[in-house]
This record gives C-alpha cells, structure tokens and sequence, in this order.
C-alpha cells in the first residue's frame, strides 16, 4: 500500500510490528516500519553458539564520522570503534579488540530494550535503549544513549551522545533450514551530544546516525555486501542501507533494501553491486536488478578492513568509508558521507 505525504511524494508504507517475533506459536514473517519489541527467535543453549548478534551505531556530521560495532559471534565477540575527521578524509584513531567466548560483551534483550554493553581493558562502551516517548509507545523507541569511554591508540575518548528513533525498516526473515533472523535498520536519525577527543571537544548537535541491531541464526558460511549512508542532499535529510546476498527473496533482492527521506522510510527492490579490484581505492557502482529506484557511485576516502581467523570463526571483510553521488527514488545524491562493505564469515 502507499501513502501520501509532505510535497506530494508517494512512498510506500510498511505495516506496524507485531508484539514479538512468534504470536502464539506462528512466526510473523514480514517487514515493518518500527522495530519488533520481543524479537526472541527461540534459540536454546544447544544452538546458542550459532547465534549472531550485532549492535553498530553510526554518526555523521560536518567535521566527525563516528561507526561503533558490538558484535557477539558466539564463540568470541568483537568490538570497533573509528573517527574519521573529514577535514582530513583520515581515520583519526581505531580501537578494535576481541574477547574470547564473549565475556566483554552484555548484549541488549532487543533493539529498543536493556542495554548492549562492552567492558575490556581500556573500553567501556555502552548503547542503551531510551524508553518510549509516551506510554502506547507511539513511533517505537525514544531512541539510544551511546556513551564512551575508550583510548584510541594514546588519544582518550569520551562522552556521548543520543540518537532520535524514527521510521525503520524491522525485517523478520526465514532463512531456510529453521534459521530464522531479524534485524532492525533506520539511517537519517536526528543525533544530538559530544565527545571529547583528548583535549579537544567536537560538537556533534546537528549530526545524523544510522542504527544496526541484528539477531540471527546465520549459515555457517554468509557472504553479503552492503551500503549505507545519511547526510543531507540540498534542503533534505536521506538516510540509506542496501544489501545483496543476505536477507534475500525468491527473485534474489534483499528485503533489508530501503530509503529515508525526512525520516520516512521507503523499501527499495533488489541492487547490484559492481565491486573494484581496489575497494579502498576505486570507485564502487549499485544499481537498481530492476527499474531505476538506484543509481549511485561510491567513492573511496580510506577503509577499514579485517581478516580474522579463531578457527571456529573466521572473518574477511573490507569496508571503505566515503561519499556517495547519484539518485535514489529520483532524489538527488550529492557527497553523503557513508560506507560500503564486502564479507565473509564462517561462523
């Protein structure tokens, strides 16, 4: 179905979320615009290690590009934390640690419950769910609280800041074989708060921030690739995430695809990705499998990248940062600032 909204333009309307990810025994398959408040896919202790869950949170402004991830694999958990000031198109510092068999890491009870905590030498990182804006819990969430506190290299980083909640694509998935997954996206969220890099504090009121909470019973071998990005293109606040080999349907497009403009959320069909030989360095291509909802170019500034190998678990992947030019859904795309990644894990 469609809605109608400000200056005329037609989007399409996801459906509101049902309480929990099975209602009376039946899962609830489908795509919603507001996160699933109990998202308990039911796993015991016998297949708790084939558990997947991650929690990243990224922000954006003029001068600062913050992405934070928390991700508990089962046998170890994994977290990173990177500054890449734009100014100097550089990542600033870098904190990357692991923790075996996930000790570090308190995952939160859902996206929108508890809090997902990391605490490990010199790192204490935390993402907690605000509490509904008014008692029918309206809109979803009131949005997050991420606070740091973490040495990047010898430059201490500390502070905070909030992410506003608003329209999201919430996707709950049969991924065949009794694996189910659910994973809850929304970018071009309103960020507010600061954070003092040493000596230095860098106002982050104005930024914009993407939100990544997933739980899933992944295949043993998962490859995807993926895109994201917020910022403004002229008056308008767009916020993006796009994916291929993950989360697909039948004809092979991923139903995680979606665009925000102003804060609403439209789901896009499947895209392809045209990976360089350099993805650091060269520019990357998505289009649209079908129509013309996607056109864009990815240009590389600097990646991160990780080749993990625990045996048990394994992870190649690189993720260039920089900026996107195109249309989405018509809509101009002018320098966002965003990532694109290439995976791989057996997990």
């Amino acid at each position: 179905m469609t809605a109608i909204v400000d200056h005329g333009e037609r989007v399409s309307t996801l459906p509101d979320p049902p309480s929990a990810a099975r209602v009376n025994g039946v899962w609830q398959w489908g795509r919603f615009r507001h996160p699933i408040p109990s998202p308990d896919l039911g796993v015991g202790w016998v297949r708790r290690f084939r558990l997947k869950e991650w929690h990243y949170v990224s922000v954006v402004t003029d001068r600062l590009y913050v992405a934070l991830g928390l991700v508990q694999l089962g046998y170890a958990a994994n977290a990173f934390l990177y500054l890449v000031d734009r100014k100097q198109a550089a990542v600033a510092r870098e904190y990357e640690s692991l923790s075996v068999l996930g000790r570090a890491l308190r995952f939160a009870e859902s996206s929108v419950k508890g809090e997902t905590v990391w605490r490990h030498r010199d790192a204490d990182v935390r993402i907690a769910a605000r509490p509904p804006r008014d008692t029918a819990g309206a809109g979803g969430s009131g949005g997050w609280d991420v606070r740091l506190d973490v040495v990047l290299g010898e430059l201490p980083v500390a502070g905070g800041f909030h992410v506003e909640a608003g329209e999201s694509l919430a996707l709950l998935a049969d991924l065949g074989g009794e694996r189910p997954a659910y994973t809850h996206k929304a970018a071009g969220l309103r960020a507010s708060g600061s954070l003092r890099l040493g000596d230095e504090s860098v106002d982050l009121s104005g930024g914009l921030a993407i939100i990544d909470w997933t739980r899933s019973l992944a295949a043993r071998e998962t490859r995807w690739k993926w895109a994201s990005f917020a910022g403004r293109s002229g008056a308008r606040n767009v916020g993006l995430n796009l994916s291929a080999e993950v989360y697909d349907d039948e004809r092979g497009d991923s139903l995680e695809n979606a665009f925000w403009l102003d804060g609403r959320v439209r789901p896009l069909g499947g895209v392809q990705f045209e990976v360089p030989r350099q993805p650091g360095v060269e520019d990357w291509r998505i289009r649209s499998r079908r129509g013309d909802e996607v056109e864009l170019v990815f240009t590389p500034l600097g990646a991160r990248a990780q080749h993990l190998d625990l045996k048990m678990v394994r992870s190649d992947f690189v993720q260039p940062y920089g900026t996107f030019r195109g249309k989405v859904c018509g809509q101009e795309i002018d320098e966002v600032f965003g990532v694109v990644e290439d995976h791989t894990s057996v997990w």
